[in-house]
């Protein structure tokens, strides 16, 4: 029976997988990141976690956006579809990017005064894509007056790679690590801002 006690809003579908019965295979795929809930729930489809989990770092740690304008994406898409989980991990990781309270809140509601005009945009192009799944001409006109073909393709990719994600979280109620030396030990692997 699902936890309807969760700290998410979800209840939890798939439990996370003990470290300790991860296969030889298994560690070996998720490596240092055994400490988050999602791997240990992911890693229950080895397949699918050495296909999806790849996809996602291309499109996280080896894009060209710089990485405020990949927040704000990250950001605005997870509170437009009020998901708790990676929202919560991107609060962490937009500090390290150098946003502060103010940017990470506006960035998240995808308007305020903390954010520039481009960041509206970013934030605007994001909101059009969960909404109606494209970017207008002129929201794309706008991206274009700043980005690169590649980078304008790339927000695309973020955007649908982290609705993906979403439905994963939402879905299966993967929950918050509650101790803050799991949140030191992620930190800690994140290489990127």
């Amino acid at each position: 029976m699902a936890d309807q006690n969760s700290n998410t809003g979800y209840p939890v579908r798939i439990e996370p997988l003990d470290y300790a019965d991860f296969s030889e295979h298994q560690k070996e795929l998720v490596g240092g990141w055994h400490h988050l809930n999602f791997s240990k729930v992911l890693i229950r489809h080895p397949g699918m976690y050495g296909t999806y989990v790849p996809w996602l770092a291309e499109a996280i740690t080896k894009t060209t956006l710089p990485p405020r304008d990949r927040e704000i994406v990250c950001l605005r898409l997870l509170r437009m579809i009020d998901e708790v989980y990676e929202h919560t991990h991107h609060v962490t990781i937009a500090q390290r990017c150098g946003m502060t309270d103010e940017e990470i809140r506006d960035a998240s509601a995808g308007d305020g005064p903390a954010l520039t005009r481009f960041d509206r945009t970013v934030a605007r192009a994001t909101e059009e894509l969960v909404r109606s799944q494209c970017i207008s001409d002129g929201t794309w006109a706008e991206l274009r007056a700043v980005y690169s073909e590649t980078q304008a393709m790339e927000l695309v990719f973020l955007a649908g790679c982290y609705l993906t994600l979403a439905m994963t979280t939402k879905t299966f109620g993967i929950q918050l690590e509650p101790d803050p030396e799991t949140h030191e030990q992620v930190n800690a692997l994140r290489t990127y801002t």
